[in-house]
């Protein structure tokens, strides 16, 4: 996509977010902390957060769509960590670990290309190595549009819709447990967060 089309693009996206009716259950009662997410799910939670927290960065890939996608979180005032889980996999996990210790990290597990809402391990192990809190967060969105030839039938609310975000209680992962257990912790997780309601 040419720098135009991407800019009148942000500037839509802009608009109509904030036409948003956006109803929020539960709450981040502790921050520093990781923030997982479905990648479908992503474009109301990332700007729900937006306004939320003050100090966050945002993992996002290295594609072309990943480029386009920071260009809207750098003006929602993230800060960018670039990589993912395919590509600097070592060195994404070691700068959000350090960076965790005093912001928040907002991460799509099952991103950047699927398979959808499988919970790849980067949150938990960035989590993990920090000793932050790990909240898991999901969007049910009333007038939307759902991409299904894409892999991960991206969602792109539509204007005045209503949406509410469900974010879990913090989950822990304990430094005492064995890799082999917390293996067993992220399978639960995935459960935890594909049971939101």
């Amino acid at each position: 996509m040419k720098a135009i089309g991407i800019k009148i693009l942000h500037r839509l996206i802009a608009l109509v977010s904030s036409t948003w009716r956006i109803k929020v259950i539960g709450e981040c009662e502790e921050t520093p902390a990781v923030f997982a997410f479905w990648h479908g799910e992503m474009l109301p939670i990332w700007k729900y957060f937006s306004q939320k927290i003050e100090v966050k960065f945002a993992i996002v890939s290295l594609s072309k769509d990943g480029q386009i996608l920071a260009e809207l979180l750098e003006k929602w005032n993230y800060f960018l960590i670039r990589g993912s889980s395919s590509k600097n996999s070592k060195d994404v996990l070691e700068k959000a670990t350090e960076l965790a210790k005093n912001a928040s990290i907002f991460i799509t597990p099952d991103g950047p290309r699927g398979p959808a809402r499988k919970f790849k391990n980067g949150a938990a192990i960035i989590a993990y190595r920090s000793e932050v809190p790990l909240y898991l967060v999901r969007a049910f969105i009333s007038g939307k549009i759902i991409f299904k030839k894409s892999w991960d039938k991206f969602i792109l609310p539509l204007p005045f819709s209503k949406i509410r975000i469900v974010i879990s209680e913090k989950y822990y992962i304990p430094k005492e447990l064995t890799r082999e257990e917390v293996s067993e912790m992220i399978t639960k997780i995935e459960n935890i967060i594909n049971s939101i309601r």
